[in-house]
């Protein structure tokens, strides 16, 4: 019977143990996310600081101006990318509103406005999208700042 008392109170001991770990595990993992939390809303905050002083800075300074470049050349890309992915969808985009258009509809699902059925309007859409979308960012780079080159904005340590 001893054998068995101490096998019983050797388990529980090692169950009481296990219990802890799984505490204190928990508590960690817990902490370890609400750090992750946290850091992401710092990260957060960050960035909307930098879009504040990127809109209201239409000048930028000089230490600047290859950041607001290369704002402007991935603005610039993304436009292009998301007008090439509506085409390889078959969709289309609103002359009015830049919407993206399921290739069948008559009428924009946003702003109302009636889809010609011809593809080569439809291409023209697609160019007035296009159009769109650079004039849109040319309103939005800063003044004295030239249009992007081509080449992708490589950070250093000086930024």
């Amino acid at each position: 019977m001893a054998f068995l008392e101490e096998l019983g109170k050797t388990l529980t001991d090692t169950g009481k143990e296990v219990a802890t770990k799984a505490k204190a595990l928990t508590e960690t993992i817990q902490l370890k996310t609400q750090i992750s939390t946290e850091k992401t809303k710092l990260e957060e905050a960050y960035a909307a600081i930098g879009r504040i002083y990127y809109e209201s800075n239409r000048e930028p300074e000089e230490a600047y101006a290859k950041v607001y470049d290369a704002v402007k050349a991935c603005r610039e890309r993304i436009a292009a990318l998301e007008i090439e992915l509506t085409q390889s969808e078959g969709s289309r985009i609103c002359a009015v509103c830049g919407a993206k258009v399921p290739k069948d509809s008559l009428y924009c699902g946003k702003c109302g406005a009636s889809i010609k059925e011809e593809a080569a309007e439809s291409e023209d859409v697609n160019a007035a999208a296009e159009e769109q979308a650079a004039s849109e960012e040319e309103a939005e780079r800063p003044a004295g700042v030239p249009a992007a080159e081509e080449d992708a904005f490589v950070p250093t340590e000086e930024y």
